[in-house]
């Protein structure tokens, strides 16, 4: 099974940081409330199941594809929150929810 590239990358940066993967412990070490990671989970859920065919092959289900949205999510919220990066307002890049989590520090 291969990782996302946000995986990948929150592994990397974070992963001696973070005492779990949990959500809880995302929102807190983040200080992104729990309500948005909610939100663009269950978005992560309902793209595995609305469009099963662009999901890759490596996949394993949706609880995979949904965490690896999160992930992203993490990780632009820090990069906006840092100025290193603009919010992306295009489709299926959850920049609504990018938005409330950095007005909200």
């Amino acid at each position: 099974m291969r990782k996302s590239k946000f995986t990948s990358r929150l592994e990397k940066e974070y992963g001696d940081k973070l005492k779990s993967k949990s959500k809880t412990n995302l929102s807190k070490f983040f200080k992104i409330p729990m309500s948005i990671l909610n939100d663009v989970y269950d978005r992560g859920v309902g793209a595995y199941r609305n469009n099963p065919s662009s999901v890759r092959k490596g996949v394993s289900g949706e609880d995979q594809w949904a965490r690896a949205r999160m992930n992203k999510l993490i990780l632009n919220v820090v990069d906006v929150r840092a100025g290193k990066k603009k919010i992306n307002n295009k489709p299926g890049q959850d920049g609504d929810l990018v938005e409330k989590a950095t007005k909200r520090k």
